[in-house]
C-alpha cells in the first residue's frame, strides 16, 4: 500500500502538470495574440484629415483677402462676382471634405467598439483562465508540492524534465497575468480613442454648422450682387466686349507664335537630318575608298576618325530627338501633379472653356485658359521642366512661353520676366512678376497647350 501511494505520488505530479500545460497552452497563446492597434493608423488619418481641410480653409482665406468691395465700376464687381464664385465653391469642397471626414470618424468609431468588445471578451476569458488555473494549483496542492515533485525524480533526467516542466509552468503563470495586464492596458487605450474621435466627431459637426451658415452668407452677397449687376447691363456688355477682344488678339499672337516655333523645331530637324545623311555620305565614301584602293594606315586611321566623327554626330541627334520625346512623355505622366503656375495663395476666377456666369443674364465667357487671381507681388512660375521659346510684349505687358517637348505653358500679363529666349527652367522656378490691376489684385492668364491644341490646365494641375 505504501508503495503504490509512493508511486502515485512520484506520477502524479508529472502527469498533473504535464496535462495542465498541454490543456492551457493553446489558451495561453491565444491570450498572447496582440490585436494590431489601429491607434496609429487612426492617428495618421486623422492628421491627414487635418491637413486636407487645413489646407482648403487657408485657400478660403486667401480668397477673402483677394475680394475688394470698395470699387464700385462694374470690371471690379465682376471681378469681385468671380472671386465670390470661387470662395463659394472653396466652401463647398470644404462641408464635402468635412462630411467625408465625418464619416471616417463613424467609420473609425465603430471599429473602436468592436475593438472594445473584443478585447473585453479576450480579458473575461483570460481571467476565466487563469482562475480556473488557479483553482487546479490549489486543488492538486501543486505549489506545495513542487519542489518534492523535483526530488522524487529517478535519475538525473527525470530531474531534469521535472525541473524544465516546473519551470515552464512558473514562466505559464507569469505569463498569465501579464496577459492579463496587457489586455486591461488595451482597453483602456481603445476607450481613451473612441472618446477622442467621439469628441473630434463633435468638433466636425460644431464645425460643418458654421461653414454651412458662411455659405449661405456667401451665397446672399452673392445674390446682391448679382441682382446689382443685372441692372447695369449695358455696361456689362461692353466689359465683357473689351475683355474678349483682348483675348482673342492674345490667342492669335499666342497661336502664331506657336507655330513658328513648331516650324522652326521642323527646320532645324531637317537640317539636323540632313547632316546626319551628308556624313554619313561621307563615311561611305570614304569607307569604299579605303575597301578598294587598299590604303594605308594612316589612312585607314583617317577614314576611322571620320567615322567615329560622323557617327557621333549620328548620335548627337538622336539624343535631342529623345530628349524631347523623353520630355513630352514625362510631363504627360506628372498629369494632375504640375504644380500651380502663380506663387502664393490664389483663387481660379475664369475657369477653361465657354460657359455662362449663372444669375447674369445674356453674360457668356470664353477662355482658352484659365485666369488665377493672387496677392500684390505674385510671381509667375513654370509647371515643368523645359525652355523658354518666347519672351514678348503684348499691350505693355510680358508673355512668356515655355516649350515642353511637344506640350507649351503660356504665362500671359507679366509686369516683368527674369527669363530669356532659350533658357532651361526647372519646374516651379519664378519666370516674372505677374501685374497688378486697378483692384490691386494680380491675375494670371495661363494656358496650355499640345502643339497648337488648347488643353484644360485645371485637369493637369495638382
Amino acid at each position: 500500500m505504501k508503495f503504490d501511494r509512493l508511486k502515485y505520488a512520484r506520477r502524479m505530479p508529472m502527469r498533473s502538470c504535464v496535462r495542465l500545460l498541454l490543456h492551457w497552452l493553446p489558451v495561453w497563446l491565444l491570450c498572447c495574440a496582440v490585436v494590431l492597434p489601429a491607434g496609429a493608423q487612426n492617428s495618421k488619418a486623422v492628421r491627414a484629415m487635418k491637413a486636407q481641410r487645413a489646407e482648403i480653409q487657408k485657400q478660403i482665406e486667401a480668397s477673402e483677402k483677394l475680394l475688394r468691395t470698395t470699387k464700385k465700376d462694374v470690371a471690379s464687381q465682376l471681378s469681385n462676382l468671380a472671386l465670390l464664385d470661387a470662395q463659394i465653391l472653396e466652401k463647398q469642397k470644404y462641408i464635402k471634405r468635412l462630411k467625408e471626414d465625418n464619416d471616417s470618424l463613424n467609420r473609425s468609431i465603430n471599429q473602436l467598439q468592436r475593438q472594445i468588445k473584443q478585447l473585453n471578451e479576450e480579458l473575461t476569458a483570460c481571467k476565466a483562465n487563469y482562475r480556473r488555473a488557479m483553482t487546479f494549483v490549489s486543488r492538486t496542492k501543486l505549489k506545495q508540492s513542487r519542489w518534492m515533485f523535483v526530488f522524487m525524480a529517478k535519475d538525473f533526467r527525470d530531474l531534469y524534465r521535472r525541473v524544465r516542466y516546473v519551470s515552464q509552468y512558473s514562466k505559464y503563470q507569469r505569463a498569465q497575468g501579464e496577459v492579463i495586464q496587457q489586455k486591461e492596458l488595451a482597453v483602456r487605450k481603445k476607450k481613451e480613442q473612441l472618446v477622442s474621435a467621439k469628441r473630434e466627431k463633435e468638433q466636425l459637426l460644431n464645425e460643418g454648422r458654421k461653414q454651412q451658415e458662411g455659405l449661405e452668407k456667401k451665397k446672399d452677397e452673392r445674390q446682391k450682387m448679382v441682382e446689382t449687376l443685372n441692372k447695369k447691363q449695358r455696361s456689362i456688355a461692353g466689359v465683357i466686349s473689351k475683355n474678349k477682344k483682348k483675348y482673342q488678339d492674345l490667342n492669335v499672337r499666342i497661336e502664331r507664335l506657336i507655330q513658328e516655333e513648331i516650324a522652326a523645331a521642323e527646320r532645324r530637324r531637317k537640317e539636323e537630318e540632313r547632316k546626319r545623311r551628308e556624313a554619313e555620305e561621307r563615311r561611305r565614301k570614304a569607307e569604299s575608298s579605303r575597301k578598294s584602293s587598299g590604303t594605308s594606315k594612316s589612312a585607314s586611321k583617317s577614314s576611322a576618325s571620320k567615322k567615329s566623327s560622323s557617327s557621333s554626330s549620328s548620335v548627337k541627334f538622336e539624343e535631342a530627338d529623345d530628349t524631347d520625346f523623353k520630355l513630352s512623355n514625362d510631363f504627360r505622366e506628372n498629369r494632375g501633379r504640375l504644380p500651380v503656375p502663380i506663387s502664393g495663395a490664389y483663387a481660379i476666377t475664369s475657369r477653361y472653356g465657354t460657359y455662362n456666369v449663372p444669375g447674369l443674364r445674356g453674360v457668356r465667357l470664353e477662355n482658352k485658359g484659365i485666369n488665377l487671381t493672387g496677392h500684390r507681388g505674385a510671381e509667375a512660375r513654370s509647371i515643368f521642366t523645359g525652355e523658354v521659346v518666347t519672351v514678348a510684349n503684348f499691350g505693355g505687358s510680358y508673355t512668356v512661353i515655355v516649350r515642353h517637348g511637344n506640350y507649351y505653358s503660356v504665362y500671359n500679363n507679366l509686369a516683368s520676366v527674369s527669363v530669356r529666349r532659350g533658357q532651361r527652367v526647372k519646374t516651379a522656378q519664378h519666370l516674372g512678376r505677374v501685374a497688378t490691376d486697378a483692384t490691386g489684385n494680380c491675375v494670371l492668364h495661363f494656358q496650355l497647350r499640345y502643339k497648337t491644341s488648347t488643353l484644360n490646365p485645371q485637369s493637369w494641375l495638382k
